[in-house]
């Protein structure tokens, strides 16, 4: 990944995806796209070359008293120069882990107690569990 700086898109940043990970690559736009379909919600993204890059979404119109700024994070965050992961993120109150495959990141999302679940490339599954947390955090999200 090339250190293009905080204006980067998304576009670019997908363009320059190392090969040899195609596989996570496939995981990461699924997700997205699924939580893309979710109604009501708004993207941005957030690169920080040589850190992480980072696809954050919100509810586009919050609900009152919810002062949350996203309910689901996905970092992609570089390992070495053809190395990624993908750690996606949740509130810890807003989601439910029933196969306990998250971690616990205690103060960790907006100084509120997170869970992060890691994702490898060879591990389809992950990103489908990933994704209904996401539906999951959504429909919380919407309550406020």
């Amino acid at each position: 990944m090339s250190e293009t700086g905080s204006d980067m898109t998304l576009e670019q940043f997908l363009a320059e995806w190392p090969a040899g990970q195609a596989d996570l690559k496939k995981i990461f736009l699924t997700f997205c796209q699924g939580v893309r379909e979710l109604k009501g919600t708004s993207e941005s993204f957030l690169p920080r070359p040589g850190v992480s890059y980072s696809l954050r979404w919100d509810i586009a119109e919050r609900p009152a008293g919810r002062e949350r700024p996203l309910f689901v994070m996905a970092d992609v965050v570089p390992l070495g120069e053809d190395e990624l992961m993908l750690s996606v993120c949740f509130f810890g109150d807003e989601i439910n882990d029933p196969d306990e495959m998250g971690n616990l990141i205690p103060d960790g999302m907006y100084g509120g107690d997170g869970y992060c679940f890691d994702v490898e490339g060879d591990d389809p599954d992950m990103g489908a569990y990933c994704l209904e947390r996401a539906r999951e955090a959504h429909a919380t999200a919407l309550k406020g």
